[in-house]
């Protein structure tokens, strides 16, 4: 049996925001008592971010060989999703269509329909405020090139034009897309990885890992199973407008089958005539978005469901994604803004 050294468990994702997993020196380091599970740790460059697993085996006895192909295939499987779904990619089916569907109708691959079924599915479950056709507005304000400036009320009308998911056309038969609108084109940033890791997840299943906790930059969670420790693991959120480990956590979430994703807005900054813009729209306006929240985090059964769930409940505000949780009680949110330089929290759907 093999055991790795424990690492530091803190992972910026940008210095205004933090997610801490707290068992992780506790699954890296477990393997080193002789009752403990076989423990590895994985990290892989994809989508831009660095994926890391924490597998671990049924028992001390379980090949840590069996813990790295099963991790290596999940890894491929990543990758190969990637491949068809990035908007960075000149020949992946995503670009095609974005190049093509609004000339013509073009079929598609099963991943890239079943993420344009979701991202329909939160389209609609969330009044537009989930919406993979905003990619017009992050081109105009600047955020493909990290350069842009205010828009007039022109511009933004005109690419406002080009935004919306009720102008794409899917038929459930044949897997043909049509765009209504020339120049219309979909990012799945706000949803790809969460269903890469779900992707991820069922490989490893299938080869017999059901001990695990997985994520896509620390912003996207999945875990199953149990830790070496404890029923469940656990995630700290500390506010998104300090240093990590300087100031107490806003939220101690437990997660048991189940995944957790954040949305922070100063993650992803690009400087508009002289002021800096975070990257998350209201597709509805055009606008950035500026509600007082400063970070949402959404707990799901899927990382899909929670990738998409974080962007839209930091659009949607406090009062819509209570409204959203309360028809959705397998939906946990937490979203942080700031009052008088404090950091202020709300729970939802949590006991």
């Amino acid at each position: 049996m093999r055991s790795f050294p424990p690492v530091h468990p803190v992972h910026p994702v940008h210095r205004r925001f933090c997610l801490i997993l707290l068992p992780l020196l506790l699954a890296l380091s477990a393997a080193a008592r002789a009752d403990s599970p076989t423990a590895l740790r994985m990290t892989h460059r994809a989508m831009g971010t660095e994926f890391e697993f924490v597998l671990l085996g049924d028992s001390p006895d379980t090949d840590i060989e069996l813990l790295r192909a099963a991790g290596q295939t999940a890894f491929e499987a990543i990758d190969a999703l990637e491949q068809r779904i990035s908007n960075w990619i000149p020949e992946s089916p995503v670009s095609v269509m974005n190049r093509l569907a609004s000339i013509e109708p073009v079929t598609v691959d099963h991943d890239v329909f079943e993420l344009l079924r979701l991202a329909r599915r939160f389209y609609e479950e969330t009044d537009g405020a989930f919406d993979v056709t905003v990619g017009p507005l992050l081109e105009l304000w600047g955020f493909y090139g990290k350069k842009g400036e205010t828009p007039t009320a022109e511009t933004l009308a005109k690419a406002r034009e080009k935004v919306g998911f009720n102008h794409v056309l899917m038929d459930l038969d044949t897997r043909q897309v049509r765009f209504e609108k020339p120049g219309m084109h979909v990012d799945f940033g706000g949803i790809g990885k969460g269903l890469a890791l779900d992707r991820a997840a069922e490989i490893l299943k299938q080869q017999g890992v059901n001990r695990f906790r997985i994520h896509g930059g620390t912003s996207t969670f999945v875990v199953c199973g149990a830790p070496p420790t404890g029923e469940n693991w656990t995630v700290d959120i500390y506010p998104p407008y300090n240093i990590c480990g300087g100031v107490s956590a806003v939220a101690e979430i437990a997660l048991s089958e189940e995944s957790l994703s954040t949305s922070a807005a100063a993650a992803n900054e690009v400087e508009v005539s002289g002021r800096k813009r975070g990257h998350i729209f209201d597709p509805r306006t055009g606008m950035p978005v500026d509600n007082g929240v400063l970070a949402a985090t959404a707990v799901a059964p899927t990382g899909a469901e929670s990738d998409a769930l974080s962007t839209a409940f930091f659009v949607m505000g406090l009062e819509k994604t209570r409204e959203y949780c309360g028809k959705h009680p397998s939906v946990r949110a937490v979203l942080s803004s700031e009052k008088d330089g404090a950091p202020v929290t709300a729970h939802i759907n949590f006991p």
